[in-house]
């Protein structure tokens, strides 16, 4: 069930409880890879829902954003639902597919298209935390914004660098050329892991980071982070979350660096 299984391990602490309404929503970008269906319950030509009839509809959509209790999917205008219906929203790429039930939280209809708000009645934890991951690379990008701070320039290198946070820990560094203002290289840090890359690398280098414990009696500054080598698998999963992240982010960062990112993943 769980598409990364072997990072991003949510625990009870970090997953968001089931009645949680002020979860942020992320919004989701155009080519994010992961196709979106959600099955509605039949409607007449007049909208009145169809009684007797169990088999719902499907309708391929595109998911405008999501949160970690619900979301919003962008449909055909021929579809149909009222507030309260039960749905199912199934999420899928490749051979990998996730189906969710979820609940009509609002419609709205517009002559071109209709959206669809619903909020998610998960079976159990284990559906939860697969969702999570999906929801995991679309806050990693969509949240990206840049420090409010001038660009450092780096005296050894005389390169500048500009820093972006994000969701949770994401820490994403630019560097440029100074007299070209051309990207030199990156450093994205999701969450235990990391992909990082500069014009004299022939490929990608991923890594996996983690933050050893403060110790006791000192105050609570968190020591420098630890780099460590991931196992082939591992770094197939982070270059998954890479690659899913990428289309999701938004005006927080850069248009040239978002064009520089999206030719990277094409």
């Amino acid at each position: 069930m769980l598409f990364l299984k072997r990072i991003l391990r949510f625990t009870q602490k970090t997953t968001p409880p089931l009645d949680l309404r002020q979860a942020a929503r992320h919004a989701v970008g155009l080519t994010f890879p992961f196709k979106a269906v959600l099955s509605l319950s039949p409607h007449d030509a007049d909208g009145k829902l169809i009684v007797g009839q169990i088999k719902g509809q499907d309708w391929a959509g595109r998911l405008t954003n999501l949160s970690a209790t619900g979301g919003s999917i962008q449909l055909s205008a021929a579809s149909a639902a009222t507030r309260g219906e039960a749905c199912h929203l199934k999420l899928s790429l490749h051979r990998y597919s996730l189906e969710l039930p979820c609940t009509a939280a609002h419609f709205r209809c517009y002559p071109q298209q209709a959206r669809c708000g619903f909020s998610f009645n998960f079976p159990d934890a284990e559906v939860q935390k697969a969702y999570l991951q999906l929801l995991e690379p679309v806050a990693i990008g969509a949240s990206l914004i840049a420090v409010p701070t001038k660009p450092i320039k780096n005296e050894a290198t005389g390169l500048r660098s500009t820093i972006f946070y994000g969701h949770a820990s994401t820490i994403l560094t630019i560097w440029r050329q100074p007299s070209s203002d051309q990207i030199h290289g990156f450093d994205l840090r999701m969450n235990s892991c990391g992909v990082r890359w500069n014009e004299r690398m022939p490929s990608f280098d991923i890594y996996g980071v983690t933050q050893p414990p403060t110790s006791p009696g000192k105050k609570p500054v968190p020591p420098p982070p630890i780099f460590s080598k991931l196992s082939e698998a591992q770094e197939e999963e982070v270059r998954w979350l890479f690659c899913l992240a990428i289309p999701n982010m938004g005006r927080g960062v850069p248009a040239d660096v978002r064009s520089f990112f999206s030719k990277l993943i094409a």
